[in-house]
């Protein structure tokens, strides 16, 4: 395997984590911005980069308020579709053209059902859209770390949504989309579950008690899950920080998309702290209980334990494909780790990944803290690895 530069590209700041990483559409690489609390005038809210450099950028003005863009979807014709949600004022979902023009933009009511102004210090709403189709899309809210959520099935331009339900949005694909309900604490762990609809309706085609799962991924027909409940430890008040879990060993879940049966389940060693779906197999990052060392754990398709790699300091896996895993070491180092039985042998030595100027862009999956997995502003998309820093894109050939 081969590493080399590709091209560096100016870019706008991000201001939201749980949309920081670049999301490539054909032809382009998208990117939203946003405005913090204190700022005026106006902000960047979504870049579009092609090969020749910037295509277009979308600003909107900002008066003193956190403007939140969310996590960007394509419509099956191309159009860019993301919410934008400024704090206590306002939540829209936007359709962009490929050439930067807006085709359409819906604004959503408060309260009806979502939470847009709170009328309290900070509102704390994280919004996920997704475009099921070019008529329609999803919208899920979730609002203080899942003390209220949901999701709206909506048809642009129409002021009712279709259909609603209490879950934060996991996945979307076909005509199913799976999410997940509120963590109950009066019972022992998270205590969630999963639920899959009809998109179309929303009717409700199967349940899953899925205690603390996190979704990793999707593999096939599957949904891949990472079971954190046993080292849960939110909203316990005070005594939080008494808090100290015994368990060894982290879940891994495949959950069948159609009826939400449990496939196969395996155990990883170790608090599980980021993970990796790929053609092959699954790679999970996870903490040693032992010596509190790093390791990647590698699993096969049908669960079956295949090796681990490892790391010694903090790492986080960024993607996986046929013949090896890419991991981020201590924020400094970009490895290639072969995969087990892979073919094709990956690098004799780590290699330094070129951070951007300013280092890597804050990124982090917007649920309940100790519910998520660890993620990072990288994204591969075929050969080219992209690299979100605080004012630059840097692009990798792999």
């Amino acid at each position: 395997m081969v590493f080399g530069n590709g091209p560096r590209y100016p870019v706008i700041e991000s201001k939201c984590g749980w949309s920081a990483a670049p999301v490539v559409s054909d032809d382009l690489i998208l990117l939203t911005g946003g405005a913090g609390g204190q700022e005026m005038g106006e902000a960047p809210i979504l870049q579009a980069i092609d090969g020749d450099g910037e295509r277009f950028r979308l600003s909107r003005k900002a008066s003193g308020r956190e403007i939140e863009p969310g996590e960007i979807s394509t419509a099956p014709g191309g159009d860019i579709v993301f919410p934008v949600y400024e704090h206590d004022t306002s939540l829209q979902v936007m359709r962009v053209r490929r050439d930067g023009s807006v085709r359409a933009v819906d604004e959503l009511p408060d309260d009806d059902p979502y939470d847009i102004v709170a009328y309290d210090i900070g509102s704390k709403l994280r919004v996920a859209v997704r475009a099921l189709d070019d008529d329609g899309y999803l919208c899920s809210w979730l609002y203080r770390q899942g003390r209220r959520q949901g999701i709206t099935y909506r048809l642009w331009g129409e002021e009712h949504y279709r259909w609603s339900s209490e879950e934060w949005l996991l996945h979307a694909s076909g005509d199913t989309v799976v999410g997940a309900t509120s963590p109950d604490y009066g019972r022992p762990g998270p205590a969630q579950t999963w639920v899959g609809r009809n998109a179309a309706t929303g009717a409700a085609r199967w349940s899953a008690d899925t205690g603390g799962y996190v979704l990793a991924g999707r593999a096939g027909d599957a949904l891949i899950a990472v079971d954190l409940a046993s080292f849960d430890r939110t909203d316990r008040g005070e005594h939080d920080y008494e808090y100290a879990s015994a368990a060894r060993d982290t879940g891994v879940h495949a959950i069948d998309l159609v009826t939400g049966d449990r496939r196969w389940s395996s155990l990883v060693p170790g608090r599980a702290h980021s993970a990796a779906v790929g053609p092959t197999g699954v790679s999970v990052c996870a903490e040693s209980a032992d010596d509190g060392t790093w390791r990647v754990h590698h699993l096969g398709l049908d669960g079956a334990y295949e090796g681990v790699t490892p790391l010694g300091g903090h790492a986080c896996v960024v993607a996986r494909t046929a013949e090896f895993t890419l991991a981020l070491v201590e924020g400094q180092w970009l490895m290639a780790l072969d995969n087990p039985g892979a073919q094709v042998p990956g690098p004799i030595e780590p290699w330094t990944i070129p951070i951007p100027l300013g280092g890597l862009a804050p990124s982090y999956a917007a649920r309940v803290a100790d519910m998520r997995l660890d993620t990072v502003p990288i994204t591969l998309a075929g050969s080219r690895c992209h690299l979100r820093g605080i004012g630059s894109l840097q692009v990798i050939e792999v």
